[in-house]
């Protein structure tokens, strides 16, 4: 199979999404670090480099290109104001497979159909790409993203990662995925 990427812009009836620009980093490194709170539900702790690094280098798996990965910002076509992030990765672990590695949406926005607006479309997008299979990995204690997700039809589990005794201090993944 031939890598093609989804569009560097699209559009839903209320967001512009379209890939980072070099300018945007600040202001999408402070959308980033409003989410930090799911760290309680993930285990991660959030850099303060994030998006500089998806920019430069990306958020790669094991042996991973940047050519890739792409990093997108979600615009309301209203206002212009940037609502959220979709970090992405083309072919893993398969050519087959489109990756969701990050979506989040501005905490101010959650829960208004945004984010399933922005996916609809983007599984539209992946599909016309020809790609098979979509994956997303998400944190078994991130209840509000397990249901968002398994609505959209990434309903089978892939695998289960992360610790394996169940603990306060403990954190799992599970990835999520949809035929296409």
């Amino acid at each position: 199979m031939e890598l093609t990427l989804i569009p560097s812009m699209w559009e839903t009836n209320q967001l512009i999404v379209r890939d980072l620009r070099k300018e945007e980093i600040e202001d999408v490194q402070a959308l980033y670090l409003q989410g930090s709170y799911l760290g309680e539900w993930d285990g991660r702790t959030y850099d303060s480099d994030y998006i500089t690094q998806c920019f430069t280098t990306g958020d790669l798996p094991p042996d991973g290109s940047k050519d890739h990965f792409k990093i997108q910002v979600l615009r309301m076509k209203e206002t212009n104001k940037i609502t959220g992030l979709l970090t992405t990765y083309h072919g893993h672990p398969s050519p087959e497979v489109f990756y969701i590695t990050y979506f989040y949406l501005d905490q101010r926005l959650q829960s208004q159909g945004l984010g399933r607006e922005a996916m609809e479309k983007l599984l539209q997008c992946v599909k016309e790409t020809n790609y098979t299979e979509i994956r997303a990995n998400v944190a078994i204690k991130n209840w509000p993203a397990l249901r968002f997700w398994t609505s959209l039809g990434l309903d089978r589990i892939q695998g289960v990662f992360g610790d394996r005794t169940h603990d306060s201090h403990s954190f799992a993944d599970i990835e999520l995925v949809k035929k296409l």
